[in-house]
């Protein structure tokens, strides 16, 4: 949101080129500055929720990364123990190669045979899901890889998010103190009535107790301002508030 300068404030004229009433001058600084105050506290509330929701997402992006690897590591592991059975049936394959040269009758031979013939199947299985696995190895690899890469980035950046953020909170506070000790001054310049109706005002209407005539219009829940008091707005010094929204009235001039 862009707030008006002091300065600009301070410069409002009402129609015909009379001077604002100084303490409805002093009111519009005076709600200026406590909607910068209360975006501060709200800049400064929300820093350790940001934080936290920086390192969550910080610790989600790297345990991702990490179950990744788990599972390379895993698709690894499994290659070795098919590879490691592969070696198991190929040493049995052979054994039994050498038991047929042995055999005596056609019976023991027709055994050995489809004994080994299982065993050459086996072999294959095996092999079969070796390759597979391979493939997907490799898959998995190449994307780790361009994993890890996204995961270094993101982290970066989240780390930097957390880094600024906690750089603000000095600036913030000192900002915030400046603007509290200003409004301290500025109400000291309104009357204890005047200030008394602006603070229930702003209680009731989430701290904007003062809205713009524009256009014979309340800016705040634009209905019609009744013409005599436009009129009254435009030619007085006097303070109005609106008969909708209760919020006091001012008229400027565009600068």
């Amino acid at each position: 949101m862009r707030y008006p300068s002091r300065a600009s404030l301070q410069q409002c004229r009402f129609g015909g080129g009379k001077q604002v009433n100084p303490e409805l001058r002093n009111l519009i600084a005076l709600q200026d500055l406590e909607l910068r105050i209360a975006s501060l506290q709200k800049q400064l509330s929300e820093i350790p929720d940001n934080n936290l929701r920086f390192e969550n997402e910080l610790k989600q992006v790297k345990s991702e990364f990490q179950q990744r690897e788990a599972r390379l590591k895993d698709m690894a592991n499994e290659r070795r123990t098919l590879e490691g059975q592969a070696d198991l049936l190929r040493a049995k394959l052979s054994r039994l190669k050498d038991q047929l040269m042995a055999v005596k009758t056609n019976k023991e031979y027709t055994a050995m045979l489809h004994e080994i013939q299982m065993a050459e199947e086996q072999i294959r299985s095996e092999e079969d899901r070796i390759l597979e696995i391979m493939e997907r190895l490799e898959s998995e690899e190449n994307n780790l890889r361009q994993a890890e890469q996204e995961m270094m980035r993101r982290s970066a950046e989240l780390q930097e998010n957390i880094r600024k953020s906690n750089e603000s909170l000095p600036r913030l506070e000192s900002e915030l103190s400046a603007l509290r000790e200003e409004r301290t001054d500025m109400e000291s310049r309104i009357g204890p009535d005047l200030l008394m109706r602006y603070r229930r005002i702003a209680n009731a209407r989430k701290g904007v107790a003062l809205a713009e005539a524009r256009d014979e219009l309340c800016s705040a829940c634009h209905v019609r301002i009744r013409p005599q008091m436009y009129a009254e707005l435009m030619r007085t010094e006097g303070i109005y508030s609106c008969d909708s929204c209760s919020r006091i009235l001012y008229f400027r001039e565009d600068l």
